[in-house]
């Protein structure tokens, strides 16, 4: 039977990167944000420009454009660094093993009693890099690991279980992404 064992530990920088790439990347939300904000710096500028502009109506714009853009990185940055904190104040030093086999994939931290069992079909997406992999369930939830914490099986057997198993997206193709040049 097909199997990849994974044990690896907590790296603040691969799930900060995990969640940036999800807000950047698969989230249309910050963007949203982000027009919204130039919009009402736009119309903060022609109400301050127009002569026939009130003080109080002026001063209103200006607040609600302020309020906008001083939110972005309390929105973006923020938020990415509290769910960090959090998944670093429960895994700690502790060993995260993941088992990925045809019909499930399990998660147990060492240490902590109980563990996760997936289905493929919890996937969304992998998106795989030279040297880490990211398996998206949803928004803030997925699966992290760099490829060298592959301690049973091997990379060929992780796509090969990956691209057989993943749900098909809305077009019938499976999501399973490589952001990277492989060297020949």
């Amino acid at each position: 039977m097909e199997k990849v064992f994974i044990k690896s530990k907590f790296n603040r920088k691969l799930y900060t990167k995990f969640f940036y790439f999800n807000l950047l990347q698969k989230s249309a939300s910050i963007y949203f944000f982000f027009l919204a904000a130039l919009l009402s710096l736009y119309l903060a500028i022609n109400v301050t420009v127009n002569p026939d502009a009130d003080n109080t109506s002026t001063t209103i714009y200006w607040l609600f454009a302020l309020f906008l853009l001083s939110g972005l990185p309390a929105f973006t940055y923020g938020r990415i660094s509290a769910t960090v904190k959090k998944i670093e104040k429960e895994l700690g030093d502790k060993l995260e093993i993941i088992e990925i086999s045809k019909p499930k994939i399990v998660r147990f931290v060492e240490g902590v009693q109980g563990k996760v069992v997936l289905g493929w079909e919890n996937f969304d997406s992998v998106y795989e890099y030279k040297d880490y992999i990211f398996m998206y369930i949803d928004r803030d939830r997925g699966l992290v690991f760099t490829k060298d914490s592959i301690l049973d099986g091997d990379l060929e057997t992780f796509r090969k279980l990956a691209m057989n198993n993943l749900r098909p997206g809305k077009k019938g193709k499976v999501r399973y992404f490589k952001r990277f040049k492989e060297e020949k």
